[in-house]
C-alpha cells in the first residue's frame, strides 16, 4: 500500500524550541489516523507538517510526500470573509467541475442552503466550520486533515462530520484527525498516533 507521507527522525520546532523530536511516521493511502496528545505535545505541528503547511523549523528531518490531493481544516478558517458562502464555494472549487445542483444539494445537507448568499463575515464559528466541511465534501480530496475536529460544532454538526468521515472511509479516502483524546468520529479502520508516549 502506497504511503502518502513518511518521515524519519522528524524534528520540528519554532525558533530553537523543539516541539517534536525524532518521530518516525508512515501514513498510507486508504488508511485513517488520529493524532492524540496533551496540549503542547505537537499535534497541530505534526498535522501541519503532514499537510505541508508547517511554518516553523525542521531540523535534519527526512520527509517524503506523495503527490496527492489534500485539504486541511485547521482552527483558523481559510474562507474569505468578504465573500458570500456560494462565492467561497465557487472560489475553492474553481478547478473542479461540479454542477450547481450538486453544490446546492451539499449545502442543503449541511443546512446552509438558506445562507448561500450571506457573507462569511456574518457567520458564527459553527456555521463557518459547517461551510468548510461542505466545501471539503464537494472537493473530495484523497486526504482530509482536520485539527481539533469537534471545535465550534454542536451535536448536529458532529453527526454531519462523523457521516462525512465514515463515508470517506467506505470510499477508501484517508482522514487524519488531531485531538487531545480519541474523538470516536472514525468508527472503523483507523490508526492512533499517540504523541504522549
Amino acid at each position: 500500500m502506497e504511503e502518502f507521507f513518511e518521515c524519519q527522525n522528524l524534528t520540528l520546532g519554532y525558533g530553537n524550541q523543539l516541539v517534536i523530536n525524532g518521530l518516525s511516521v508512515s501514513l498510507k493511502l486508504t488508511e485513517s489516523y488520529e493524532i492524540t496528545g496533551k496540549n503542547g505535545s505537537g499535534k497541530s505541528t505534526l498535522l501541519n507538517c503532514i499537510s505541508d503547511n508547517f511554518l516553523g523549523n525542521s531540523f535534519n528531518s527526512e520527509i517524503h510526500r506523495s503527490k496527492v490531493t489534500l485539504k486541511q481544516i485547521s482552527s483558523t478558517t481559510t474562507l474569505i470573509p468578504r465573500l458570500t458562502l456560494m462565492e467561497n464555494v465557487d472560489y475553492f472549487l474553481n478547478f473542479i467541475n461540479i454542477n450547481s445542483n450538486e453544490k446546492l444539494k451539499v449545502l442543503e445537507n449541511y443546512q446552509l442552503l438558506n445562507f448561500q448568499h450571506e457573507y462569511i463575515i456574518n457567520f458564527s464559528n459553527g456555521m463557518i466550520k459547517r461551510s468548510e466541511l461542505a466545501i471539503v465534501d464537494l472537493m473530495d480530496p484523497q486526504i482530509l486533515c482536520i485539527d481539533e475536529p469537534y471545535i465550534y460544532l454542536d451535536s448536529q454538526g458532529i453527526e454531519l462530520l462523523k457521516k462525512l468521515i465514515n463515508e470517506r472511509i467506505l470510499r477508501n479516502k484517508s482522514n487524519v484527525l488531531s485531538s487531545q483524546i480519541n474523538t470516536d468520529l472514525i468508527t472503523s479502520r483507523y490508526n492512533n498516533i499517540d504523541l504522549n508516549v
